[in-house]
């Protein structure tokens, strides 16, 4: 048996976040100096709460102590196990898994787990997940799925609109200012993480420029590919995501799905945002070209 592990970071489509080859671990949201478990002990709803009144979240990556034991629990009970991490350049997770599974081999040397950097955040995660639990449905062992994720990874893509500056200047991302400046003229940053790194790609005034440019930024990196889910990530109005999914239909895709980021993010990107996530080739088609590699 093989089960794949995410962390609350990954943002999956809700028809896969009960799957039975699926299990998470939260990073952690720290509000007035208490420590919740994204999306275990905290939701989306319930931190905007807290933000609404200006506090200001803070995070931290997966405790060792749950790596500890999802790692021991699958040991002793004869699981392998694949965990796509958060990436490794916004996080601590990855390395710390690492180090708990080496903990944990020393123990149970027959143990067979693999952890792979995901180089991604949120939907984008999801979008690999996805893959990969239908490759498990299908038979494929351990290996495969790890090199696999590796050979998809580049090709998944996420672009988000932030409409808030502020909340980027309170997490240290850019200058107070940067934010006053930008409050003022309505700049809307456009963020994506690319080779696992959160970079601000462009910045436009106003919501519909930057829905324009998250739109044209996806029709020419979609490639064609429109017979695909595509997902929307969001926070707070839900009229963004309407236009977002009218836009896409007019594109020529047909499976659109919003889902809401989770707590981690929000607490860096702010309670407004919206944003768009997907491949840039089908996966099928990655890992036919590359079986051979």
């Amino acid at each position: 048996m093989i089960r794949l592990l995410v962390d609350s970071m990954c943002d999956l489509p809700k028809v896969f976040v009960n799957h039975p080859n699926l299990d998470m671990v939260s990073l952690n949201v720290i509000i007035e100096g208490v420590a919740y478990r994204d999306k275990r002990e905290i939701d989306l709803d319930g931190m905007n709460k807290f933000m609404a009144r200006g506090i200001v979240p803070t995070t931290s990556q997966v405790n060792p102590g749950d790596f500890l034991e999802y790692f021991e629990d699958c040991a002793k009970n004869n699981v392998e196990c694949l965990y796509l991490a958060f990436t490794s350049k916004l996080s601590g997770s990855y390395e710390t898994s690492r180090l708990i599974l080496k903990e944990v081999k020393e123990k149970y040397p027959d143990f067979s787990c693999q952890i792979v950097d995901s180089l991604h955040s949120g939907g984008s995660i999801g979008l690999i997940a996805v893959e990969l639990l239908k490759l498990i449905d299908q038979g494929k062992d351990l290996d495969y799925l790890a090199a696999a994720a590796k050979k998809i990874i580049p090709h998944a893509h996420f672009y988000f609109s932030i409409e808030d500056l502020n909340w980027l200047y309170m997490g240290g991302r850019v200058s107070k200012g940067t934010a006053v400046v930008g409050g003022f003229l309505k700049i809307h940053p456009i963020v994506s993480v690319e080779e696992g790194e959160l970079k601000i790609i462009g910045k436009s005034r106003g919501p519909k420029k930057a829905q324009k440019t998250i739109i044209d930024k996806t029709a020419e990196n979609i490639a064609g590919y429109l017979d695909q889910h595509v997902g929307i990530a969001f926070n707070g109005s839900m009229k963004p995501v309407e236009e977002y999914d009218a836009a896409l239909r007019l594109m020529g895709v047909k499976h659109i799905e919003p889902v809401p980021i989770g707590c981690v993010l929000a607490a860096h990107l702010g309670l407004q945002g919206t944003g768009i996530y997907f491949f840039d080739t089908a996966p099928e088609t990655i890992l036919e070209q590359t079986k051979n590699n």
